[in-house]
C-alpha cells in the first residue's frame, strides 16, 4: 500500500464493508468512500507529525496520491485508524471500540523521528 484509496479498501475490508465478492463497492457505497477520505485524512495529519519519514508540511491532494510515511506506518497502523473513524461514524459501536483499541497499540509502534534533547544543569548563584 502506498495510496489513500488502498489504505481506505483495507480499512473497508477490515470492517466486513464489502460486496459479496469481498471487494469494496464504490458505486454502491459512494458516500462510504467520501467519509472514508476524510478518514484517511484525519489519520494521516495525526501520523505525519510523529512518523520519522513523515512531514508536517506534506498533504493528501487525492486519493491516489503517494503517502509520505514509511511503509510499516502505512501499512500496520493507517488501515485501523481509517477503520476506527469509519466505525465510529457508520454508528458501529462494537468495531468503533475494537479498532479504537487496535489504533491505539498499534500507533505507539510508529518508526518516530530522532529528536535531540539536550540536557541542562542550572549554575550557582541563587
Amino acid at each position: 500500500m502506498k495510496t489513500g484509496k488502498e489504505v481506505l479498501e483495507r480499512a473497508l475490508k477490515l470492517l466486513g464493508y464489502t460486496n459479496t465478492r469481498g471487494e469494496p463497492d464504490g458505486v454502491r457505497d459512494a458516500a462510504l468512500f467520501k467519509r472514508g477520505t476524510a478518514a484517511v485524512i484525519q489519520i494521516y495529519d495525526d501520523l505525519k507529525r510523529i512518523d520519522r519519514l513523515g512531514s508536517r508540511s506534506a498533504y493528501i491532494k487525492g486519493m491516489n496520491d503517494q503517502l509520505e510515511l514509511s511503509p510499516e506506518t502505512i501499512n500496520d497502523v493507517m488501515p485501523y485508524g481509517v477503520a476506527m473513524l469509519l466505525s465510529q461514524n457508520e454508528g458501529d459501536g462494537d468495531s468503533q471500540a475494537l479498532f479504537t483499541a487496535l489504533y491505539s497499540l498499534k500507533r505507539v509502534s510508529v518508526p518516530r523521528k530522532n529528536i535531540c534533547r539536550i540536557d541542562k544543569l542550572p549554575r550557582g548563584g541563587y
